[in-house]
């Protein structure tokens, strides 16, 4: 049996397993989707879906377990466990037309919970975004790698026989290779059918590619993050002077309030400062016209 611990479009785990049910294999998993949880069910021709929440959880428990006090004990833990491994917990199956019912089991200290799976026939659509969706995303990035694996080995070739044309030779003469002929990839055909593990493979390497793209993401998306708050701390940058006169007007405002003679305070405040910064500046001129060299200097 392979695990499959995946991450789907929105970051979140997904465990794919196998499942056989009247000989036949079939691969199930189960997932968590912001407040609901969903089981999936497949024998990559049909699928069926169910969709939990807390809420039919408890009523499935209460109705396949109605001498039980399920608050007595952690029955929410205990219907996750048998959720997160379908196969370990698998206590009997029933095929409808349209529904497959599994019924789950898990027995702990003197607790035996039972739980119950009522999967509907999926459309169309849920079969495509599970199964064939992966597998032409992973075929069409094989395709992809092949291409470029390919044009590299013949590139190392041709650089490998221009080598030994110099008369360059191998210390290692156990390393050597053949040159790469494509006729290899036509010798051994893959010829298992074991499309279940064939399936949850694809799926393992299409999780690889999506966890790949949400790193790359995630960079991309910080990097921008602290160039906006460099900009943001960078002194040069001008303030808004609307908000400095909002500021002013309201401090007036409470001035007003006060009296009189606050306002008279106020301003002669304000006087005092624009004198000390016009002299500030002032002499800030005056000392560039003295640091400033003219032509006397230099003759003397």
């Amino acid at each position: 049996m392979i695990d499959i611990t995946s991450v789907c479009n929105n970051g979140q785990g997904r465990v794919w397993k196998n499942l056989k049910i009247n000989d036949k294999d079939y691969v199930i998993c189960f997932i968590k989707e912001n407040e609901s949880m969903k089981v999936f069910l497949t024998d990559l021709i049909e699928i069926w879906v169910e969709t939990l929440t807390d809420e039919t959880m408890f009523h499935k428990c209460q109705t396949m377990n109605p001498l039980l006090n399920l608050e007595n004990f952690d029955w929410k833990q205990m219907t996750l466990d048998m959720l997160n491994d379908i196969p370990q917990y698998v206590h009997a199956n029933v095929l409808e037309v349209t529904t497959y019912r599994i019924e789950l089991r898990k027995d702990k200290d003197f607790v035996k919970l039972r739980f119950s799976l009522d999967l509907l026939k999926g459309t169309p659509q849920q079969f495509w975004e599970s199964v064939t969706m992966p597998l032409c995303s992973s075929s069409m990035e094989l395709i992809r790698r092949h291409k470029i694996l390919l044009n590299l080995i013949k590139q190392k070739d041709e650089e490998i026989a221009e080598y030994k044309a110099e008369g360059a030779e191998l210390i290692r003469k156990y390393i050597a290779t053949k040159p790469f002929s494509e006729e290899l990839f036509h010798t051994d055909a893959a010829g298992s059918t074991d499309f279940a593990n064939s399936f949850q493979s694809v799926i393992r390497f299409y999780n690889e590619i999506i966890l790949l793209k949400s790193h790359i993401k995630l960079e991309v998306s910080s990097n921008n993050a602290s160039t906006t708050n460099n900009l943001k701390i960078d002194g040069n940058v001008p303030l808004d002077s609307s908000k400095n006169d909002s500021i002013q007007k309201l401090r007036q405002d409470e001035l007003n309030e006060q009296g009189p003679s606050k306002v008279e305070e106020y301003k002669a405040n304000l006087s005092g400062k624009a004198s000390l910064l016009k002299i500030s500046s002032t002499s800030h001129t005056i000392r560039k016209k003295r640091n400033k060299k003219t032509l006397n200097d230099f003759i003397m």
